[in-house]
């Protein structure tokens, strides 16, 4: 048994005696205490299996008797061995976690790691992002790289990269006697990093990646071009992800990411039917990269959760969304994120249309800090009249207030499936929030209870066909969803 590894340090705590018991007449001659660990700490020697093994901790790369030795004697050694032995030795050999978490926190010391750890694969993953990180794409030796990802393969599940080098923009020819243009604004501006095609080809077990083009803490260096990446890049991470089986994560944040790049990712990801997310945050993909995505999200048979926050797109792009949505996409679609993208009357219509369209998916929709307000707030708010599908709607940071409050309040009293409404910062009344507040507190009671349809869909509307319910018509931007058209009687 090995303290405070094999024992945590809190049972310890917990189950450790008092100090007046400790101290009383009967328990204070005692010499031997057996629960007391360390008691013999500045009493003997140390034994001799310390000082072998003390001596075998500095020649590891020449001997390793962890295949030879007992477990408290291999338990010994992990606390000796040095955090800066060569990967070739201790990868293969080293299983021992608080070995891999003693080096973690000795050569990154600034990162924080929370939950249940797989210390070696984190070890190895921040080692693989720092040598890619600081490596000169000038000098770069592919061999050497793909040696690293082939010795850290096996327990790697995670590749993130949160800055990468570029290479050295050329400089004109210097002057001559012959006729040339040595103006350096004529030379084409060059934005390749390091391929990373041989890189990913080898991490077998990748299942979630992360990159962030650019370069951090540049100081007076600052240049535009350092925030640029090529269409090359873009070719040679496609090219890795051919043979990653495994790969459920695919993000790419605050890059350079346009139309062009991204329908190059999403034509190789489409043929990856394990990918479950993408996320695109902070990038600009225009109105034709989301007619792409919206063809992904119809096409594709796994993905569940789309980001796509802080983008450039605009109505054309968003109808390219609403009409995935509207056909029965494939996809298991379960939480889109649209915020920080502000939206017209327009977009509201086509994402109201959308959603009252929609019978079950998505499950989330998150639009915070959108621009919605007004006659847009009321359409998206009363959305949630018709559509089912949603049990959370974000809509933080949009000012639902006026007509749009009203609307919100009467979608609620019909719709019994929303579980959850982010409504901060909206300027809204605390007298309408206290009554979100209960109507949602309804719904959660109502959770696992079969609704007649009556109780689900407004009885005027029962034997109606949907495009009756309500016409997805962008050019009537005044027609609200929840306020119904007058019933027409029948003759």
């Amino acid at each position: 048994m090995k303290v405070p590894y094999v024992v945590n340090m809190n049972i310890y705590e917990a189950y450790a005696p008092l100090p007046t018991m400790t101290m009383s007449p009967a328990e204070a001659p005692r010499k031997i205490r057996a629960e007391d660990f360390d008691w013999d700490t500045n009493m003997t020697p140390a034994p001799l299996t310390y000082y072998a093994a003390l001596q075998l901790s500095r020649m590891f790369h020449i001997i390793n008797p962890l295949e030879k030795i007992l477990q408290k004697d291999i338990d010994m050694l992990m606390d000796l061995y040095p955090d800066d032995i060569l990967l070739k030795y201790t990868v293969p050999y080293i299983k021992d976690e608080q070995y891999w978490k003693r080096s973690f926190v000795t050569k990154f010391p600034t990162k924080r790691e929370l939950g249940n750890i797989f210390w070696k694969g984190t070890y190895l993953s921040a080692y693989l992002q720092e040598y890619l990180e600081s490596v000169n794409p000038d000098v770069f030796r592919e061999d050497e790289a793909v040696e690293l990802a082939g010795l850290v393969s096996p327990y790697i599940y995670f590749f993130g990269l949160n800055q990468l080098q570029m290479v050295r923009q050329p400089k004109p020819p210097l002057p001559s006697d012959l006729v040339e243009d040595t103006c350096e604004f004529s030379v084409p501006k060059v934005y390749d990093h390091i391929p990373l095609e041989p890189v990913l080809a080898k991490l077998y077990n990748l299942q979630e990646i992360s990159l962030v083009f650019g370069i951090n803490n540049l100081e007076d260096r600052y240049q535009t071009r350092y925030f640029e990446f090529s269409m090359a890049d873009c070719d040679s991470i496609c090219r890795g992800l051919e043979d990653l089986r495994h790969l459920r994560i695919f993000r790419i944040n605050r890059s350079n990411l346009d139309c062009s790049k991204v329908k190059l990712i999403l034509q190789h990801l489409v043929k990856k039917a394990s990918i479950e997310e993408l996320d695109f945050n902070h990038c600009k993909i225009g109105d034709y990269g989301m007619k792409a995505l919206g063809g992904f999200i119809f096409i594709h048979e796994n993905v569940k959760v789309v980001r796509i926050a802080n983008n450039r797109f605009k109505e054309e792009g968003i109808q390219g969304i609403a009409y995935a949505l509207q056909m029965k996409p494939a996809a298991p679609i379960e939480l889109l994120d649209f915020s920080l993208n502000p939206m017209s009357l327009e977009c509201a219509t086509m994402f109201a249309a959308a959603f009252v369209r929609c019978k079950e998916k998505p499950q989330t929709l998150i639009v915070n800090s959108c621009g919605f307000s007004g006659a847009s707030a009321e359409k998206m708010a009363g959305l949630l009249s018709l559509n089912r599908g949603l049990t959370r709607l974000d809509m933080a940071a949009n000012d639902l207030s006026g007509d749009a409050e009203k609307t919100l309040i009467r979608a609620l009293e019909r719709n019994k499936k929303i579980l959850k409404l982010d409504l901060r910062r909206t300027k809204i009344s605390e007298e309408s929030l206290a009554k979100v507040k209960e109507l949602l507190k309804r719904n959660k009671n109502l959770v696992g209870q079969e609704l007649e349809p009556s109780d689900d869909i407004p009885p005027l509307y029962l034997n109606e066909p949907e495009y009756l319910i309500w016409e997805y018509n962008p050019n009537n931007p005044d027609h609200i969803p929840g306020r119904y058209p007058p019933r027409v009687p029948e003759v």
